[in-house]
């Protein structure tokens, strides 16, 4: 049975691939487990995460934190990690994550899907619209950027103080990783680096091209100039 054929003990709606009904719901959060991997909620008869495929076992154990969610100011839930923190809503699933903590979650990842390749997930919908994220620890308004430029996952980036993914972005960020989506995308960057550089040294060689034939050009024009005018001069003299 899957993640999305089950229904919540208490409001009675299907629970989503997060392991949530509806924001603010707190029954199926209760009887959920927690991925050791990306952090995501999973139901407790799960053997692998729904979201990356880690294979689940104890659960990391969450600490009382002092920043509040920004979308809901519900406090969070820390997860302390060897590289960093992630803070996770329990009402809304947002989650801040450390700079240092996310690469680290990345490279595994990465390194993982190298080891055990998964298909290419297809990019979701990029959603478009202008939506700013405040830093939960700053209060400023984060940066929004569309993770690897190709992935469709927009996230807001805190320089300070971590990247903001909203319920499920994480673990989709994740997958996308594993499956070699940001290996491409470095590709892809590169060689359009690649052909930046070659169309601006082609400028570059035009432009030298053109200035050693200006002078030339130039007095070209100025004999043809004097030439004009000493036919003007003979015209009006006879």
């Amino acid at each position: 049975m899957g993640v999305g054929d089950t229904t919540c003990p208490r409001c009675g709606l299907f629970i989503d691939a997060q392991g949530r009904c509806y924001p603010g719901c707190t029954g199926p959060l209760a009887a959920t487990l927690r991925c050791g991997g990306c952090y995501q909620q999973n139901l407790p008869d799960a053997e692998l995460c729904e979201g990356c495929g880690h294979e689940l076992g104890l659960e990391p154990i969450a600490e009382p934190d002092a920043l509040r969610c920004s979308a809901c100011d519900e406090p969070f839930s820390a997860f302390r990690a060897a590289a960093g923190l992630l803070r996770d809503c329990g009402r809304c699933g947002g989650q801040l994550v450390d700079h240092a903590l996310l690469r680290d979650l990345l490279e595994r990842r990465e390194s993982y899907g190298k080891s055990a390749p998964h298909p290419p997930r297809r990019p979701g919908p990029v959603d478009l619209r202008v939506r700013y994220v405040r830093c939960p620890a700053c209060r400023q308004p984060m940066n929004r950027k569309n993770f690897a430029g190709r992935s469709g996952i927009i996230v807001d980036i805190c320089r300070e103080h971590g990247t903001w993914f909203d319920r499920g972005e994480l673990p989709q960020l994740l997958a996308f990783v594993a499956s070699g989506g940001a290996a491409r995308a470095r590709q892809l960057q590169l060689e359009e680096d690649e052909r930046a550089r070659r169309q601006a040294a082609l400028a570059r060689d035009a432009s030298r091209r053109a200035s050693a034939v200006a002078p030339a050009s130039t007095w070209e024009n100025r004999r043809l100039v004097v030439e004009e005018l000493l036919e003007l001069l003979w015209q009006i003299t006879r």
